[in-house]
């Protein structure tokens, strides 16, 4: 089982008086709490974090790999300002290089610790005059590196998110954000975001399903941010339109307006999991991510995968 965990020295706000150490006997490192002990591995970190491109810059600047996964941002900052997250207040807006980008991949997928095996483009929203520039770099990503699965996560801008475009370049997935589904909430959180429609989000994303197929666009609900009805409503009109959703906790971020917000306890996302499970059962479709690795920060337990799984499926490398 993948686990990305929150402790309490770098998480304080989110995590108090956890019941589980990790901890080591002669042997292994071990989880142990709550009358359980349990083998663990760790994940290893890429030699390429913290070091340097071509032109001295930080590779930081352009990519992060998390598992296996190779996560790179070509808007630093972003153009909406929504409540809950860091973007717009940690980071001046500005846009990247391609070359720069495009560097960074690809020396994290020759990682020779933890080679990167996929790519997700994400990062803020672009303004108008840079949708060109972010059209660009998702093909530029595309065309250089065909032998990595390419996924994308935006939101639903057409000007950007070319839906039939992108499906003929051979993008592997799409993440369509809904976030919050109770109306009054997404005004006062992310109220750009909102200005576009719930409505107009649910029909681009059906849209999206029907050119690139099932199990291959998914949308996150954050859990935490409004009651658990609306979450599940939300998850129902996602499921409704044959997308994957995902469950993401919400995490009070320090630099956020929502910094002194209480998060969701482990009851309510316990909760809130087995019955968004039981609406996606329903519905033929199973929570995602189905990939470990972008469980990140998820509530999500993968799936074992079959040896015809793709090899970014695999397990990331461990100790």
């Amino acid at each position: 089982m993948w686990v990305n965990v929150p402790i309490a020295t770098y998480n304080p706000n989110f995590v108090s008086a956890p019941p589980f150490t990790l901890t080591s006997d002669t042997e292994s490192l071990r989880v142990v709490g709550n009358g359980f002990s349990v083998a663990a591995r760790f994940w290893l970190t890429p030699d390429y974090h913290g070091r340097v491109n071509s032109r001295g810059d930080s590779h930081a600047i352009y990519a992060f790999t998390h598992g296996d996964r190779v996560r790179v941002a070509p808007i630093t900052g972003c153009a909406f300002t929504c409540k809950f997250c860091n973007l717009p207040y940690d980071y001046r807006y500005r846009r990247k290089d391609v070359e720069g980008i495009i560097e960074a991949i690809e020396t994290a997928s020759l990682d020779p610790v933890q080679p990167a095996r996929h790519v997700l483009i994400s990062g803020g929203t672009p303004r108008p005059e840079h949708y060109g520039f972010l059209r660009d770099v998702y093909d530029a990503v595309i065309e250089s590196f065909q032998h990595l699965p390419v996924d994308i996560m935006m939101v639903p801008i057409a000007e950007v998110l070319d839906i039939e475009h992108l499906a003929r370049q051979g993008v592997h997935e799409l993440s369509i954000n809904l976030e919050v589904f109770n109306d009054e909430i997404a005004r006062n959180l992310m109220p750009r975001k909102h200005q576009q429609g719930r409505d107009h989000l649910l029909c681009f994303v059906e849209h999206a399903v029907s050119v690139f197929g099932p199990g291959r666009v998914r949308s996150m609900m954050m859990v935490g941010v409004e009651p658990i009805e609306d979450t599940l409503r939300g998850v129902e009109a996602l499921a409704g339109v044959g997308c994957v959703p995902v469950l993401s906790p919400f995490r009070p971020d320090p630099s956020t307006p929502l910094r002194d917000s209480t998060p969701p306890s482990a009851a309510t996302l316990r909760d809130t999991y087995r019955r968004a499970r039981a609406i996606v059962q329903d519905a033929g479709i199973d929570l995602g991510p189905s990939c470990a690795p972008c469980t990140h920060n998820t509530l999500t337990l993968a799936e074992p995968r079959d040896d015809a799984a793709p090899s970014h499926q695999d397990p990331p490398r461990l100790a």
